[in-house]
Formats: C-alpha cells, structure tokens, sequence
C-alpha cells in the first residue's frame, strides 16, 4: 500500500521547528491543510459507516520523542479484507489526530484516490504533510500523481511493465517542473504516456476529500 510508508517522521524531526514557524505566519495554509485533514477524517467515517468491520489496533512511537506515543486503528471491510483507512492518534491528553490515511476504491477493489494528513508530535497548529493521490491502471501499469491540499503536484510513480519491459518511474515536483515542456524528456516518453494517459494533472474537485 503506497500511503503506508511514506511518513518518515525521523527526518521530518529535523527541520519541524522550521515548518512549524513557517506554518504560523501563513494562517490560509494553517486553514486550509486543517479544514483538509478534518474533511478526510469525515471521509473515514463515511466510508466505514454500515460495514461490519475489522479493527486492528496497536501503539507505537519514534525513538526521536521519548515521552510521546500513538494509538494506530487500521479499518478493514470484514466482506472482502480490504483495508478502508487507518488513524493514529496521539497519546496527548486530547487524544488529538496524527495521521489519517484513508483509501478510495473501484468497483474491482483498486484505489483510485487516496488522502493524508499528518502532523508532528506535540504540535497541532497545522499537518505538517497532507497528500491527495489520483490513480490510473492500464493493463500491467499502475500510475498515480500526488497533489499537496494546497493543489501543488508534488510527485509522480508508475510501476509494472510496458511492452515486456519493467517500469519503475518515479518524479518529484522539482524534476516535473525541469521536463514537462523539454520534448527529449521522459515525460514526452511512449511508457510515459502509457503510464498517465489522461489522468488528470490537476487536483480539481478532489482537493475535497470525496
């Protein structure tokens, strides 16, 4: 699962103090990646509401913060395993949200859309990461574009195989900028083109959790 790794707080540590200032001068960022984080926290309960489900939960922690912990709840639909959403919640006496991820699924059972928003250990002003990811399958090719809610693209994957060849792509915002108008780069590739085809590049509607 794409979404389940992709937090690695360790390094997040390392410049908060940084973020977290930057997030305190910018109060429509500071509202909007909340009002975000609580829409997809809605989602959640929307998508679980009337299924039978299975709840696994654990605790877990980060060796960088010491005297701080979380509550993992990982939700599967009990009629077909898939899991649903999962949520950590802190240890804090608030019982405040950590990170949410929460999955979209097709008719098949693929994701198509899936949401995060995370924030840092005893601090709560804003998610210090939120993530919007638009999926696309085309017969051995899974392909995704990742949005910020503020509606930046951040990142670009795609994995199979295409044409008896392997496929592992990946792009950050910063080389999608450098090759999106270079006619020699990757992006103006067949496997490319194979890869998105008409996944849309903006995050449209889809910046509401739905």
């Amino acid at each position: 699962m794409k979404q389940v790794c992709i937090l690695i707080f360790s390094l997040l540590m390392l410049t908060s103090a940084v973020q977290a200032e930057a997030l305190k001068e910018d109060n429509q960022h500071v509202r909007t990646w909340n009002a975000f984080a609580q829409n997809v926290l809605k989602l959640h309960k929307k998508l679980i509401k009337g299924k039978a489900l299975r709840v696994v939960k654990r605790q877990g922690g980060y060796a960088t913060v010491k005297d701080w912990h979380y509550q993992q709840e990982r939700y599967f639909d009990k009629a077909n395993n898939q899991l649903i959403s999962q949520i950590q919640w802190g240890s804090d006496k608030a019982r405040q949200l950590h990170t949410i991820e929460v999955y979209v699924r097709d008719k098949q059972g693929r994701v198509i859309r899936d949401y995060t928003a995370a924030y840092l250990p005893h601090y709560h002003n804003a998610p210090v990461q939120t993530l919007i990811s638009l999926h696309r399958y085309n017969k051995g090719l899974h392909a995704f574009r990742t949005f910020d809610a503020s509606g930046y693209r951040i990142d670009e994957r795609c994995d199979g195989r295409y044409r008896g060849k392997s496929v592992e792509l990946l792009l950050d915002e910063d080389e999608i900028a450098d090759m999106q108008y270079d006619k020699d780069s990757v992006m103006q590739s067949a496997t490319y083109k194979a890869c998105f085809g008409d996944l849309q590049t903006v995050a449209g509607i889809y910046l509401q959790p739905q």
